[in-house]
Formats: C-alpha cells, structure tokens, sequence
C-alpha cells in the first residue's frame, strides 16, 4: 500500500474515503452504541473527577468512554471499530500544533469502521455512517470549513507485464455527515487540504488538483535556488526563509526569490487561487518601523510570513535585520490599498532547537482574533491585531511561559518549566495576566470547539465535553 500524508490543521474538514471493498458514501448505521446511549439521546458516559477547569463550567455537558475526536465545529466526529472500540488516534504522526487531532483512526489496511458525528452540545448521534478505511484525518474544504478525511487504499497486482498499480481513494464529508467530494489518486506521497489534492511537482512547485473536479494548478516558486514545499503541519508554504498559508480563502501563496539565504530578500505573493492574478505582495508594501533597511532602502534580512489573511487584510512578520535572527516585527496590511493598518509590534521570540515546529515569527491566536500571544526570549508577550498595542508581557527574571491557546473567554493556557520537575501547565487571563490556574494536567489542557465555545478534553478515564464558564 502506497506510503501519504495528509493535511492535519487547526481547522479541520472530512474526508469520508471507501475503496472498492466499502460503500464510497456510507451507509446509515442505527445500532444502538456501546456507550450506553442510543442514536439521538446524550450519552451517559464517565463522571469527571478531574480539577476545574478555567474558562469551563464545573461539569461537563456530557461524556464517553475514553476517545479521541476531530472537531468539525459544530459536531465531534469519533470512530468506532467492529468491536465497538472508540479510536484514540495513535500510530500517526505531525499532528496539529494546536492541540486537537489530526488522525483519529490509522490502520495498516483498510477495515470497516463506524463514523459517529455528535452533537458538540448534547453529544447526541446526528448522523452514522458504515465506511471502509485505513485512515480518518481532519482536513479543511474550501474557505476553512471543517471537515473529516477517510482514505482507503487499494493495489492492482502485477499481471507479469504491468506494473503494480497502487491507488488511493479519497471522499470528504462535512460536519453533517454529507459527502463533499471524492477522488483518487496515485501519487505516492500527497496532502489533503481546502479540498485540494496537494502533490509536490519537483523542487520549485506544488501540484493542487481540486478534489470536487476541474483543472489543477501549479503553484511555483522563483529563485536561484529555489525550493517551494507545503508543510501539513503549520498548512504552509516553505520557500527558505519565506512562510506562509499555501490556501486561504480564495487566495493562494507563493514565494519569489525563494533561497536558504539570510540576506536575500524573499518575497511573499498572493494570488486569485481560481485565476492566478496577482493580489497583493510583500514587494508592493512598505515594511514597517523597526524592520532595519539597507543604505539603498532594501530589507537586510530575508526572513518573512504571512500568518493570517482575514477580512481583507494580512498580518505579517517581518525579519527585523540579518544580525537579529529570532526578532520579528509584526504589522497588518490592507490588501485592497497595501497601506498598513494601525501600528507593529517587535518582538524577539524564543529560540528553542527542540521545537520541531519553527514557530519563530509566530503567534497563538484568540478565537475571535482579537488578540495574539507571542513566545518570546523573556516569556509571553500578548498584542492586540488590530493596531499591533501590545497589552502585557513578560519581563526578564519571571518564569518564561509558552502560550499554547487561548480559550472564546479570554483564558490564555501555556507551559513553563520548573527546574527538574519537568513542564507545568497554567491558565491566565488574557488580558489581565492573572494567574487562574497553576498547576493543571496536560490531558485537562482543553481544545475549544468554534464556534459553540464548548471545550472537550481526552483523558483515560474519558471523553469530556463542557459548556464555558459563565
């Protein structure tokens, strides 16, 4: 069986994928669970015993056995083996960076399995569906709707003559349990992402072959030495010291003067995904204060990203100066006029080589993007995205905490370290800094369903899901 990868994001959409031994769209399935529930009803599962929660209410809302599930916004996708187990997404790797799955289910060969879509309020079976996979992944379909991947494979042996042909199906079902779109592919190795095959075409471009039909396009990067490759865990564009979102909406990224080099200047360009025309770029705007300039006005670092794209604007983080390398300077731009909106933050942010994701230049963004919480050389600092006012930070001399995600309420959750006890988890509001929370377990840190704002946590003892703290 061909050896993939797929697209594993914060913002997740479902692929429903069958091969020729399983139905392609699913089958109804109303056999009652062995959670003790029946289709339509809230599960009776697991009391919590656990601590509270900041940003929770005290009890949950419901709970199952123990489970993992990808979060499709307004339900919980969970799968269920022949025997009535919940899948607990082991046994795959480069999971998402923000703390929800990225592959529930992950088997050698493809088996039957039960897709299980859940209210995220009640936990009630919405919808149930009889498949045939090796794999169920979250993915996202297009402008960031989340959805469930499920991939099957199947080969055609050699007849003595051919070749051994080995195949991929892949078919995408949304939050309701509807399918989106189906394809199959060949390729050995390919991302699934804004319902987008997505293939490496030699060193400079990437292949997107849209998965609901219709012509696929290159995305390619320019530069003496020019690498362009997707990253499925941070779903970006890597073109050297160039980063940023491959898809975003209607728009698509690439990078030109793409090099490994500190001093060259990259430059990021976004592009009508449907057309190619050219939207903005980074070479149409002034990089802004703090970002140092050569004698002839050019930045002299090459360092950049682009780490969002909303609402007609762009926020990006700028190398601050060949002699800086882990200081960035973040500014927003409006993409219609290339002017910048409000003001910029600088920050140096913690150089850490252990991290395997390069998060430098990077941010942990609010549900409503109102705030962003930077890892920096002295801790966390918090700023505001519309005009780049920072709110606090941490000074010199305190323990230096890694933000990790923000709660819809304003609850900031992070990591620090405390001398040879290993990592401590805390809670702190985002706005105050106000410690809520010191000493919290890893597996009761919560991942946050938007946009209900209720928040699930897996532990062994179970699946728990909460409303917020009111």
């Amino acid at each position: 069986m061909n050896k993939y990868t797929v697209t594993a994001v914060g913002l997740v959409l479902s692929l429903g994928l069958v091969s020729g031994c399983g139905s392609s769209d699913g089958g109804d399935s109303t056999a009652k669970p062995k959670d003790g529930s029946s289709a339509g009803a809230t599960p009776k599962g697991p009391a919590y015993r656990g601590p509270a929660i900041p940003g929770l209410a005290a009890k949950p809302a419901w709970s199952l056995p123990p489970a993992h599930a990808i979060d499709l916004g307004d339900t919980l996708l969970f799968v269920k083996d022949a025997q009535g187990q919940y899948a607990l997404g082991h046994g795959y790797a480069w999971e998402p960076v923000d703390g929800s799955v990225g592959t529930v289910h992950f088997t050698d060969d493809p088996e039957p399995v039960t897709l299980e879509f859940r209210d995220v309020k009640t936990g009630e079976v919405r919808k149930s569906l009889k498949v045939t996979t090796d794999r169920v992944a979250a993915t996202t379909w297009h402008d960031g709707v989340r959805g469930v991947a499920v991939f099957a494979g199947a080969t055609t042996e050699s007849d003595g003559l051919s070749e051994e042909r080995t195949t991929t199906t892949v078919t995408v079902y949304g939050g309701d349990g509807a399918m989106l779109g189906k394809a199959t592919s060949e390729a050995e190795k390919f991302d699934v992402h804004e319902g987008y095959i997505i293939e490496q075409d030699g060193d400079e471009s990437l292949k997107l072959t849209p998965i609901a039909g219709g012509a696929a396009r290159k995305v390619t990067c320019t530069g003496q030495l020019a690498r362009c490759a997707f990253d499925s865990r941070t779903n970006e564009i890597d073109g050297g010291q160039a980063h940023a979102p491959l898809i975003t909406g209607k728009y698509a990224f690439h990078v030109e003067n793409a090099s490994n080099y500190d001093n060259e200047r990259e430059q990021l360009v976004m592009t009508d995904l449907a057309t190619g025309k050219k939207a903005w770029s980074t070479a149409d705007v002034t990089p802004p204060v703090g970002v140092e300039l050569d004698e002839d006005g050019k930045r002299t670092s090459g360092s950049l990203r682009v780490l969002d794209v909303r609402d007609g604007r762009v926020l990006t983080a700028w190398g601050a100066g060949a002699f800086s390398p882990d200081t960035w300077v973040t500014a927003t731009y409006d993409i219609a006029s290339g002017e910048q909106v409000g003001g910029s933050s600088k920050y140096s942010y913690a150089d850490d080589p252990t991290d395997t994701v390069n998060t430098e230049g990077s941010s942990v963004f609010s549900p409503d993007h109102t705030l962003a919480a930077a890892r920096t050389k002295q801790g966390t600092a918090v700023w505001q995205l519309a005009d780049g006012k920072e709110v606090w930070a941490q000074k010199e001399g305190e323990k230096a905490m890694k933000p990790l995600r923000f709660s819809p309420n304003g609850v900031l959750y992070g990591s620090t370290k405390d001398g040879f006890s290993g990592t401590v988890f805390l809670a702190v509001d985002g706005r105050t800094r106000k410690v809520l929370a010191k000493s919290l377990p890893e597996q009761d840190l919560p991942v946050f369903s938007q946009p209900s704002g209720y928040g699930y946590i897996s532990t062994e003892k179970g699946f728990f899901v909460f409303p917020a703290q009111g």
